[in-house]
């Protein structure tokens, strides 16, 4: 099969041990039991001998030899560990950052636009409704986003979450960067994020509807700046080019802007103008990207297993159908009651653990009729019962096989069961997909009041504590991250992205005067982190407080009641009466606390506990990981032993 693999094929070396077995192992030598009579003497002095003890080597039949030996074959190519080779999975990595930079001035709420349901809007709506058609296009690039009025900033750095991207855009208001019109800074801040990227093509959508009012640096002289960085930039204007005064739309300068980086200019007077605008960019900048793949192994160790348990079984079953020893009378009923009961049994076993091949536990049925019949037909005493009475046989017997340890019945049923369990696939975990992360999305809720401000803990509680944030995130890599913000009403600051970059940002703005209520909403905080965490897939809260008011513990245990997700309490505190205080109340929500250090240990045992958090497993890129293949190497040993001379399970005093 040419999409077989053995991943470990030095485990096939090993198919010649069994001839040292057979050559260096004494032979195993089996004692009877026997009827002694009182005139065991007389009989003696009769036949001309004497009787004494001794054993017995049991000889093997050719069968038998040639079904141990197709056993052996079978675990040792199991332990080479065969895998079936799939398809390729692949991955798009981007090898373009595309920035978008869009104008708040005061002139965008101009309402000279329409919308597609044909409602007069004002330019910012008709501008955000055609960027998020726009961004819905481009999912697997990398994109940011740039906001300016009188001045500009970074509203999200390169990511490939999108829908962070649309929802950020879909929160801009107009004046929120002031009233004027910061067109060249805009350009120099892109030029500045830009240096941060590690692809080589860079492009930027500038969209304004004004001239520059407000830079410090002239916009054709950011161009030649952005134009020596390799940086494409495509201006397109809205708006009335009729307008004078601080609105006038100065086209002659984007003009200059986009020929001097190699873009192009764009106007748009009306919604379907700005959407031809973007649909020609979105097929002049097409996406690129680069495509890795990985093809998945599947384990197949199970295929030999599976052969050999079978042969193994049908040779005692067909030994002993032959010898019409398999079922007799009543012994049939009893299989039935088994057979009837081994649904439930079935049932238990899914409970209690996971198995990739549940179904194979239903051989631990036949498997155990079968061995339990062997046992039966191996009492040598049972073909006295019909010559000599029952209260004298339990006197007159004598069982040769007293004390003895494990002998080759007993050992032929644990290499049974070995093989069942581990052919049904024994597995508590999930293994990712090889481009997934394996960690747990966490939501980190941050109170953010004017108690965070002290400086007890240097430069301030809230400054520790973005910085340790800061350390986490970085810790975690690429791990899905939540941000929630409280005072006296809670916030969801960034959803679940996995763009640590985003979130350090965030982070690091969080200022007391950005919230508009005081108070401790710390439940309804707590609520938003369950919500994010939901649309994430499940994972843990990170909750980051100095102080929990005692008016919000009821609150704190209703969520507690309806909530099920892991919560850690970090207070950037000292030790003392503070610090008590909130770990007392925090036993509210059952939060496991961990204490503020100095180094990164609390950095470390934090996102190792947010790694392993719950998830929910329903990503159709997962699959269970088998841990059944770890048991092959002890069910090979142990049939190493069948090798040894004497060594096997007669059938009714005959050879096996």
């Amino acid at each position: 099969m040419s999409n077989l693999a053995i991943a470990q094929p030095w485990w096939l070396l090993c198919l010649p041990l069994p001839l040292l077995v057979w050559w260096l192992v004494p032979p195993h030598r089996v004692r009877r039991g026997g009827l002694q009579v009182p005139f065991l003497p007389r009989l003696a002095a009769a036949a001309g001998s004497a009787p004494g003890s001794g054993a017995v080597v049991a000889r093997s039949g050719l069968w038998r030899l040639l079904v141990v030996c197709f056993c052996w074959c079978c675990a040792v190519l199991a332990l080479a560990r065969p895998q079936l080779v799939e398809p390729p999975v692949s991955k798009e990595i981007p090898v373009r950052d595309m920035l978008l930079a869009v104008d708040l001035s005061g002139s965008m709420e101009t309402r000279d636009f329409t919308d597609a349901q044909g409602r007069q809007v004002d330019r910012l709506t008709a501008v955000k409704e055609v960027l998020d058609d726009f961004l819905a296009r481009r999912q697997g690039d990398r994109v940011g986003l740039i906001l300016f009025g009188s001045a500009a900033f970074v509203q999200a750095p390169f990511t490939e979450d999108l829908d962070v991207v649309r929802q950020l855009l879909d929160e801009a208001q107009v004046r929120m960067a002031g009233p004027q019109t910061a067109f060249g800074d805009a350009l120099g801040l892109a030029i500045t994020v830009f240096e941060r990227s590690t692809v080589r093509e860079r492009v930027l959508i500038a969209l304004t509807d004004g001239n520059d009012t407000a830079s410090q640096v002239p916009p054709d002289k950011a161009a030649q700046i952005a134009r020596d960085k390799g940086i494409v930039i495509h201006s397109v204007a809205v708006g009335d080019p009729r307008s004078a005064g601080e609105d006038a739309l100065d086209e002659k300068t984007l003009q200059q802007v986009a020929s001097a980086t190699g873009g192009i200019y764009s106007h748009a007077t009306d919604r379907s103008q700005l959407q031809a605008i973007y649909d020609q960019l979105d097929q002049l900048e097409t996406r690129k990207v680069q495509t890795i793949s990985h093809r998945p192994r599947r384990d197949v160790y199970w295929w030999p297993l599976a052969a050999a348990l079978v042969v193994s079984m049908a040779y005692f079953a067909v030994g002993m159908l032959l010898r019409g020893l398999l079922l007799p009378g009543r012994e049939k009923r009893l299989v039935e009651g088994v057979a009837g009961f081994s649904p439930a049994l079935l049932g238990t076993a899914l409970l209690a653990f996971h198995f990739v091949r549940p179904g194979w536990l239903l051989a631990l049925l036949p498997a155990g009729l079968l061995w339990w019949r062997l046992r039966r037909i191996g009492q040598e005493e049972r073909a006295w019962r019909g010559i000599v009475a029952p209260h004298l046989l339990r006197l007159l017997w004598r069982d040769a096989s007293a004390g003895r340890r494990l002998g080759p019945l007993s050992w032929i049923g644990l290499c049974w069961l070995l093989a069942i369990v581990a052919i049904a696939g024994p597995s508590w975990k999930r293994m990712p997909s090889a481009f997934a992360e394996d960690t747990a999305p966490l939501a980190i809720v941050v109170k953010v009041t004017p108690s965070m401000l002290t400086e007890d803990i240097q430069p301030s509680r809230l400054q520790r504590a973005t910085q340790k944030i800061h350390d986490l995130l970085a810790a975690r890599g690429s791990a899905k991250s939540a941000l929630i913000a409280y005072a006296g009403s809670a916030h969801l600051v960034m959803p679940a992205t996995a763009d640590a970059g985003i979130i350090d940002t965030f982070a690091a703005a969080l200022d007391p005067a950005l919230m508009p209520v005081e108070g401790d909403a710390a439940a309804e905080a707590l609520q938003l982190a369950d919500l994010a965490l939901a649309q994430a897939g499940g994972g843990s809260i990170l909750w980051i407080a100095d102080a929990i008011s005692p008016g919000a513990a009821d609150a704190l245990r209703r969520w507690r009641k309806a909530s099920s997700s892991e919560v850690r309490l970090w207070p950037p505190l000292l030790r003392g009466t503070e610090l008590d205080a909130v770990k007392s109340m925090g036993r509210a929500v059952r939060a496991d606390t961990v204490q503020l250090a100095a180094d990164d240990s609390d950095v470390a045992a934090l996102a190792t506990a947010a790694r392993f958090a719950p998830v929910q497993a329903g990503d159709s890129d997962t699959r269970w990981a088998e841990s059944g293949y770890w048991l092959t190497p002890l069910l090979a040993l142990m049939l190493l032993v069948f090798f040894r001379r004497g060594w096997l399970v007669p059938l009714a005093g005959g050879r096996a």
